[in-house]
């Protein structure tokens, strides 16, 4: 008779059973919009069976667990697409933002003010003496260096706008791995108790997802329930410590931040992959914050300018003629706007090398010239190169050598070696050193007895090679010397580096635009005359002094508040328009290099919208592409962790029709026992 209730424990352990599983559907039910929601189901099997005496009795079924229904592999697919769409989606943002703010080509930008402002030169041009076209110039002169520097406080801000972002999202990134590390304590607690926390799991998980989009991240499962995350290779979370990022400055003196890892020992540079943070890093530029800074688009126009004079040549008027048109040369960089540093290197003869730096000091380089030839040999180029090895010079400037000699790379009679000269080449662009060599013709393409030419050293270090030939123009000779330190200058200028750097980029490029026309149209204005007789002055000029001219940092002469001191001519001869007319003329003229073409400032204005246009249309579609990928990736994962309402309701009828029959069960066995008790006489 003692195994005549065990009925009751098949019966009972399937309404237990049932229960459970029509709580768990209510649950995934209640859950249908819950963001990271993953269904569950209660996983049933048989009951282990109890063995009295010779019975073996089965207990019916039991609810093993309550399982998460989700699939890694998708939730991988889905973070990796996300993470793409996060980088593309903040630099197509940066772009349209600064599309703009430049307003082109539909709205009224800075294309409209420049022809105006060209325009007006053209006018004057037709009648130089009229003040009342001086007084439009000037007008139109106002309207674009208030346009220009509206513009660069405009984009500066962008900059500003997006530097604040990427420390907001940087401490979004400590926040959630914060929140995840703890979740990992709550986890790894409820995981050694024996139970299953779901609803843990899918916080976690949804976390994950948004720091998926932030940054570049490596998830590990463990065994005891716990989530690592990785990022460059470095733990943000193990276990339930959490490793924070700071959002630190870049450079020294710069104001922008970089993300790294918080470290005792001192913060650790880390690799964020892509996604939102290295799309605001790559848009506001991977580049110094630093007022001036050249990688941030401040025109560099310094130029570091190595004389190396052979002493030794015993020609005509040699080192005469280069005395005298010194000068020239440095009058020449003045007026082109080029900062200048001036050194000199004398060799060839049989005093020792000399090697000084002069500054700004033209004088003083001119006197230390010796007047007359030492015919020796003691000393050759390899002396210049080591002298220019062992110069000091200052960060990012432009850098030239610029040799006068009348012999071959050594000039001793021996034969220079093609692996010494290569040697030369390798010291001399490590220096970052451009080498122009003014000679003989006949040391242009060979030297002695088969001897490589100095066009092997020109060539290879980006210099040029000038004659030196008997009736040469020293004057013209110095001028073309200046002209081509000015167009590489410009060239570099110009040119951007070969990165996903976006304002910064374009900032360089607008910047090297503003401050050639300032500098050309300066110096066309200071060949003039004004209406008084005098000489032209500066056209434009700098708010601050020490810095280029720039965005953000042009103005007007002050002299030019009197019309007179326009300058539209060479002479004060009535009609005379050159200098107005030059001016006019800049706009078409090949004044800068970009993309191995020459180029007009209007035309290099042209392909700065067109360089924005196709970064921004190719931002654009990648982030579409990534959108429909990150669409169709949760679909993927949603097919299988997303609650189907048809399918938890067959679930319910399912386990309610399952309860009702173990309720009905249990109803038997009773009225059973009831019989045998009352029937039988068992009461």
């Amino acid at each position: 008779m003692s195994i005549s209730f065990f009925g009751f424990d098949t019966a009972v352990s399937g309404l237990l059973a049932n229960q459970k599983a029509l709580e768990v559907t209510g649950h995934n039910v209640a859950n249908l919009g819950t963001p990271g929601f993953s269904r569950q189901s209660a996983v049933m099997a048989s009951a282990s069976t109890r063995i009295y005496g010779n019975w073996h009795v089965e207990m019916g079924v039991d609810v093993q667990q309550i399982r998460q229904i989700r699939h890694t592999f998708n939730d991988n697919i889905y973070r990796t697409e996300s993470n793409h769409l996060g980088y593309w989606e903040t630099r197509s943002k940066a772009i349209n933002d600064l599309e703009s703010i430049l307003g082109e080509p539909m709205q009224k930008g800075l294309q409209v003010v420049l022809n105006n402002f060209w325009d007006a030169f053209q006018e004057l041009s037709k009648a130089p003496e009229s003040l009342t076209v001086r007084a439009l110039v000037k007008q139109r002169a106002d309207v674009l260096v208030n346009y220009l520097n509206q513009l660069g406080n405009q984009i500066n801000k962008l900059q500003d706008d997006l530097n604040a972002e990427i420390k907001a999202r940087i401490d979004e990134v400590n926040d959630i791995t914060e929140k995840i590390a703890e979740l990992n304590i709550k986890i790894m607690s409820a995981e050694a108790a024996g139970n299953t926390p779901n609803d843990y799991y899918d916080q976690r998980n949804l976390l994950c997802d948004r720091l998926s989009k932030l940054l570049k991240i490596e998830v590990w499962e463990t065994r005891d329930g716990s989530m690592d995350i990785l990022v460059g290779g470095y733990f943000l979370v193990s276990k339930g410590e959490q490793n924070r990022l700071v959002a630190a400055p870049n450079d020294a003196l710069s104001h922008f931040y970089t993300p790294m890892l918080e470290y005792y020992g001192g913060d650790i540079p880390i690799d964020v992959g892509q996604g939102i943070i290295k799309g605001l890093l790559e848009g506001r530029g991977e580049v110094s914050g630093a007022k001036g800074s050249y990688d941030n688009g401040s025109p560099n126009v310094t130029g570091d300018i190595t004389i190396a004079v052979d002493i030794s040549n015993t020609s005509a008027d040699y080192l005469e003629n280069i005395k005298a048109q010194i000068s020239t040369l440095v009058d020449d960089l003045k007026s082109r706007g080029i900062d200048y540093n001036l050194r000199l290197i004398t060799f060839g003869g049989d005093e020792p090398v000399s090697n000084t730096n002069f500054g700004k000091n033209a004088d003083a380089l001119i006197a230390a010239i010796p007047d007359t030839p030492n015919a020796g040999t003691s000393n050759n180029f390899a002396d210049v190169i080591n002298a220019v090895k062992s110069n000091s010079y200052a960060e990012d400037v432009n850098k030239y050598l610029i040799v006068f000699t009348g012999e071959s790379i050594n000039g001793d009679g021996e034969v220079t070696s093609d692996s010494t000269i290569n040697e030369y080449i390798e010291i001399l662009n490590k220096k970052g050193i451009a080498v122009s060599v003014a000679t003989d013709p006949a040391y242009h393409t060979k030297g002695d007895d088969g001897e490589r030419g100095w066009n092997i050293i020109t060539e290879k270090t980006g210099g040029k090679l000038y004659s030196i030939a008997a009736g040469t123009d020293f004057a013209s000779l110095m001028e073309t010397i200046s002209y081509d330190i000015n167009s590489d200058i410009n060239k570099k200028m110009a040119t951007i580096p070969d990165n996903l750097n976006i304002i910064s980029s374009v900032k360089k490029q607008l910047n090297a635009l503003i401050n050639i026309l300032a500098r050309e149209v300066n110096r066309l204005h200071m060949s003039g005359k004004t209406l008084t007789g005098e000489d032209g002055g500066l056209f434009f000029e700098p708010m601050e002094p020490n810095l280029p001219i720039e965005l953000g940092n042009i103005k007007l002469s002050d002299a030019l508040k009197d019309l007179n001191n326009i300058a539209a001519s060479t002479s004060d001869a009535n009609g005379d328009n050159q200098i107005a007319l030059s001016i006019a003329k800049l706009r078409n003229s090949n004044l800068i290099v970009s993309n191995n073409k020459v180029l007009s400032l209007d035309t290099f204005y042209q392909n700065i919208i067109m360089y924005l246009g196709n970064k921004g249309n190719e931002a654009s579609a990648m982030a579409d592409s990534y959108s429909n990928l990150v669409v169709q990736a949760d679909a993927m994962r949603q097919s299988v962790m997303g609650v189907s309402l048809d399918e938890e309701l067959t679930n319910m009828i399912k386990y309610k029709f399952a309860y009702n029959a173990n309720a009905k069960v249990i109803n038997i066995v009773n009225e059973m026992l009831e019989t045998i008790m009352f029937r039988m006489g068992a009461a």
